[in-house]
């Protein structure tokens, strides 16, 4: 099936393993438990795990920095299983002044939402302090300058954080059937509103209609999918955090229906998750990329009305820490594969593709040696319309350039060759979807910002067309778009 969905960018994710330590508390005396030392850096799975947890209450963005402050002072955004005295966790809260069990601070979760409650309310009964007198309020730190100190790591790390979390690929997405696709949007905050356009062939019709009035809380991971086969997408959302629960809502043609649960183990805490048709069944199933020291893949099949049982490993070494996976039918047989840019500099920015079976993904295959450097974005999809999935990397920076290199089946094609050389400017958010139904994937950008509006240049099968707007109000600040 073509439908195919980029895995969240994961320039910086390690192992889920570490965000899960648990407190030796019970084994020592928790007053005995001081640190011979704080590592010197981050755990980027700590830090994504407490950006969406955060994100979760709808804070602004005063609180995250101070969350990120606090973080970082305390313990380097590690989940420390020592401190001073009783002090345990992410944020070295103690036992023993009323901040829980050791075991619950040792839950970056739990640990993280103790932090945030406290800190919203600090926030709003003193809007002039500054994220480190906030950080400070909720701390009580003999050292309180340290938080304000910290402002700029601190704003690294959630910028870091936020690019991982947010940056999904985005998923063509035809919630109507009609062989051309859509624009949605999910609000992420308090409403949880999913708002659609629908593609008319020449723009994306009119004013943006509710389809759904409560799905996908902040700290969710948003995506699309025909996950019943019926050919219409349907909307997904993975929860993370320590619940792993997955919500399916099916398209009508015309609304979301109400959410159903269609599995309660699924890509917790720090793990990526995306979305394919893995088996070629026609409906879309749910993939997991670990992205700690084992680098497993894990993938449960739709059955049409949930995602089967528990998740069945189907790699065991496929996209490390610090890559971008995805997966995208690349040789055309009607499973999707999975793919990895590494991302590193010019001389180390290979894609990796390991191909479905139907049953499990073989081995890893370098099909191109330099592609989608450093911080592009890469996305897949078929641009020529031959019937497989191609690659293609928007610089999004002044330049905005857009670069493809097209599927052979076993390879993608030699030197990069730029396919558009004005597309995705910084900030703004690029995907690919067949926006006018012609059987190849155009390029499409939501602007973002004060505009809000949406772009389109459509694929000749040879190169994008000058870009023309499609829609002038959609795609808010702090939404997610696909």
């Amino acid at each position: 099936m073509r439908r195919r969905s980029l895995a969240m960018l994961v320039a910086l994710l390690t192992a889920t393993a570490t965000v899960a330590v648990a407190a030796p508390a019970a084994a020592v005396p928790i007053d005995t438990l001081a640190c011979p030392s704080v590592p010197a850096t981050h755990d980027p799975a700590v830090t994504l795990v407490v950006y969406r947890v955060a994100r979760s209450y709808n804070v602004n963005d005063k609180v995250m920095l101070s969350t990120f402050e606090a973080g970082w002072v305390e313990s380097h955004m590690n989940n420390l299983p020592c401190g001073d005295k009783s002090s345990l966790g992410v944020f070295q809260q103690r036992w023993d002044y009323g901040w829980g069990t050791p075991e619950q601070i040792m839950d970056p979760v739990y640990a993280t939402t103790q932090y945030v409650t406290r800190a919203i309310t600090c926030d709003r009964n003193n809007p002039g302090y500054t994220a480190g007198q906030v950080a400070q309020c909720v701390q009580r730190s003999g050292f309180p300058d340290r938080y304000d100190q910290a402002a700029a790591t601190a704003r690294t790390l959630l910028n870091q954080a936020a690019r991982t979390h947010g940056m999904t690929g985005g998923a063509p997405t035809d919630v109507n059937g009609d062989g051309r696709d859509d624009v949605l949007t999910f609000t992420q905050n308090a409403a949880a509103d999913v708002y659609v356009s629908t593609s008319t062939g020449t723009g994306f019709a009119g004013t943006s209609v509710k389809w759904n009035d409560f799905f996908s809380i902040g700290g969710e991971t948003a995506s699309t999918g025909d996950f019943n086969g019926d050919g219409r997408d349907d909307i997904v959302t993975f929860a993370h955090s320590n619940t792993g629960d997955v919500y399916v809502a099916l398209s009508t043609g015309s609304a979301f229906t109400s959410p159903g649960r269609w599995h309660d183990w699924f890509a917790p805490g720090a793990e990526i998750a995306a979305v394919g048709d893995v088996n070629g069944d026609g409906r879309d199933d749910i993939v997991a990329f670990t992205h700690n020291a084992t680098a497993d893949v894990y993938v449960a099949l739709s059955t049409g009305s949930s995602f089967a049982g528990t998740a069945v490993k189907w790699h065991d070494y496929f996209s490390i820490a610090g890559e971008f996976p995805a997966l995208g039918d690349v040789n055309g047989d009607g499973r999707d594969d999975i793919i990895t840019f590494t991302q590193g500099p010019a001389s180390a920015s290979d894609v990796i593709v390991a191909l479905s079976n139907g049953a499990s993904f073989g081995a890893p295959q370098k099909w191109h040696d330099l592609f989608a450097v450093g911080a592009e974005l890469p996305r897949v999809g078929d641009i020529n319309g031959d019937g497989r999935d191609d690659i293609v990397t928007f610089t999004c920076n002044a330049d905005a350039d857009v670069y493809a290199a097209v599927s052979t089946g076993t390879g993608f094609t030699g030197t990069t060759v730029k396919w558009h050389d004005f597309f995705c400017l910084p900030g703004e958010f690029p995907y690919l979807g067949d926006a006018n139904g012609d059987g190849r994937d155009d390029l499409i950008v939501f602007t973002k910002g004060a505009t809000n509006d949406v772009y389109v240049a459509l694929s000749t099968g040879t190169t994008f067309g000058p870009s023309s707007k499609w829609h002038d109000y959609f795609g808010l600040n702090g939404e997610v778009t696909l």
